[in-house]
């Protein structure tokens, strides 16, 4: 018998490492009180630390006076660099506990990225725009991400618990840590939650009093 060549043989290896990868992932689906996929929502395994944070800065563009991505989740001790890609100056700022900071009316890309060494959540706006609100999430777990417009989200493994949070759960500062035991025998994991869509857009002052409340 023709012994396999060694590619063939590293291609079957791959394969496997595949089918394996595929069949201990967990997913999940975040959805609304009216089972309406939900965007922008951090979902985190909350267990282990970060040894070692990502030293490539993370991105947090100013588009159309919009903050992009709405929502950005990095790991604590990460950077972020707040490019301006508007033809207009912005003024970003914070006035959140994890990173209190602001940068003062420039256009282009500034020379300095800035650090998150706290985990929680800050809230940005801008100084010249009330209308400009943007999340970053920093997370002090590894494993994390943002769902996009169909709502999934992708964990390495099955879990009882699991946090989340979105910005439009009134006052949630800390993720909600969400029992799903119940559901750890289907195949796929939904969470629902109970949003209160802005009926407008929010000034970053209204935010700020909501919170300060």
């Amino acid at each position: 018998m023709k012994p396999k060549s060694l590619p063939a043989f590293l291609s079957g290896l791959l394969i496997l490492w595949l089918s394996s990868a595929y069949v201990f992932a967990f997913e999940l689906k975040v959805v609304d009180q009216n089972g309406e996929p939900v965007n922008n929502a951090f979902v985190a395994l909350p267990e282990g630390s970060i040894a070692q944070p990502n030293p490539e800065p993370a991105i947090m563009d100013q588009v159309q006076v919009k903050f992009v991505p709405h929502v950005l989740a990095i790991e604590v001790g990460q950077a972020v660099i707040f490019p301006n890609s508007d033809n207009i100056r912005h003024h970003v700022y914070s006035f959140s506990e994890p990173k209190q900071f602001e940068i003062k009316l420039y256009q282009g890309v500034p020379k300095t990225p800035i650090a998150f060494n706290q985990p929680g959540l800050v809230a940005l706006g801008c100084n010249i725009h009330d209308s400009m609100l943007g999340y970053i999430y920093v997370s002090p777990w590894p494993e994390f991400q943002v769902t996009g417009e169909s709502g999934m989200a992708t964990l390495s493994k099955p879990t009882n618990t699991v946090a989340v949070w979105h910005p439009w759960i009134k006052g949630l500062t800390e993720p909600l840590m969400i029992d799903l035991t119940p559901q750890l025998e289907q195949n796929l994991v939904t969470i629902t939650l109970n949003l209160n869509k802005p009926k407008a857009p929010k000034t970053f002052k209204s935010f700020k009093k909501r919170y300060d409340d």
